[in-house]
């Protein structure tokens, strides 16, 4: 009887053994990054809080999002006001700077308004059209 446990005990191991294994699913997960032609406030916001966040936790979430929100604001100006810009005509003036989107225009400039938004400024310089925000002279957007 002794035997007959021991060979019953060692074909349900072998017959174990020789059963196929089921495999485990694992779930993974995969980020994508699209990257859209235009920004604005709330992508600026978005990316801001979590490259700060990455970097410097719950305090550069909270930095990263202010900063990404100001400058994503500042590059996405309405299209109403690309429009206008791009339908005035107005004489070239020659600026010997450079023009970088956030950095003041130096020296004296001309600038015209732009209707219905007293944020913004803009000028013909260089052959380019800008657009400068009225209070801090920086530069919005460079309007090609």
């Amino acid at each position: 009887m002794k035997n007959l446990l021991l060979a019953a005990s060692a074909a349900s191991l072998m017959t174990l053994a020789a059963a196929p294994t089921f495999a485990q699913t694992v779930q993974t997960q995969t980020t994508v990054e699209t990257t859209k032609p235009s920004t604005g406030a709330g992508v600026g916001i978005v990316g801001g809080a979590a490259t700060g966040a990455a970097l410097g936790g719950p305090v550069g979430a909270v930095i990263g999002g202010v900063v990404g929100g100001i400058a994503g604001a500042a590059v996405d100006p309405p299209a109403e006001v690309r429009t206008y810009i791009t339908t005035q005509k107005v004489a070239a003036a020659t600026y010997d700077g450079q023009i970088v989107i956030g950095q003041p225009l130096a020296g004296e400039v001309r600038v015209y308004t732009v209707p219905k938004y007293e944020r913004y400024r803009w000028t013909f310089v260089n052959g380019r059209r800008v657009l400068i925000d009225e209070h801090t002279r920086n530069v919005v957007a460079i309007i090609d």
